[in-house]
Formats: structure tokens, C-alpha cells, sequence
């Protein structure tokens, strides 16, 4: 359970900041790293806004599963709280990636 708990609070906290760079421009559209499907590859501009929508629930859920990952580190964790931050975390990454695949499809196309 502790591994389970340290990859959320990793993946939690990767996601969160490279989305963030993505939303600010400091990630480019690039072959590996940020949210890599849909109308945020058609441009740079689709990109940015694609991102900068997903950005909220992105970061609530990460914040959300970042929580979640320290408190299962505590002594005699519930292994169910782990695996509703898991739950919470990818409920929230698709519904910014939903959010966001829709601006995306409204940014102007370079």
C-alpha cells in the first residue's frame, strides 16, 4: 500500500505540474509530455487552451489524490482511501481532459 500510495501522490504532482507548464507556454506541443490526445495536437494555440481549460480540474484532482497519497503514508492507512483517491484523481483528469478537448477545438488552428 505504501507504493501504491507514493506513486499517486508522484503521478498526482507530475500531472498537475506539467499541465500547468502547458497551460502557461512553458511546455510546448511536444511528442512526450501533457495532455496528448484530441484537438490539443492541431496547434500550439490548441495547446495552450486546451490546457489552460483542463487546468482546474486537473489541479483539483490532483490536489485531491496528493492529499489522498500523503494520508495513506500515515500509520495504519485505510487501503480504500487509497483507492478513492485513485477513483477521484482519474474522474477529474477526464473531465479536464473532456473540458479541455472542447477549447482546444475552438483555438485557432496554425
Amino acid at each position: 500500500m505504501i507504493v501504491a500510495a507514493i506513486v499517486l501522490f508522484v503521478f498526482a504532482a507530475v500531472v498537475m505540474g506539467t499541465t500547468v507548464l502547458a497551460a502557461a507556454g512553458v511546455v510546448k506541443l511536444n511528442g512526450a509530455v501533457g495532455i496528448r490526445i484530441g484537438h490539443f495536437l492541431d496547434s500550439q494555440d490548441a495547446w495552450e487552451a486546451g490546457h489552460l481549460k483542463a487546468l482546474l480540474p486537473v489541479t483539483v484532482g490532483g490536489l485531491v489524490a496528493v492529499a489522498g497519497g500523503l494520508v495513506a503514508l500515515q500509520p495504519a492507512p485505510s487501503a480504500g482511501l487509497v483507492v478513492v483517491a485513485y477513483v477521484l484523481l482519474f474522474a477529474f483528469l477526464t473531465w479536464g481532459i473532456v473540458r479541455g478537448n472542447a477549447a482546444a477545438a475552438d483555438a485557432p488552428s496554425a
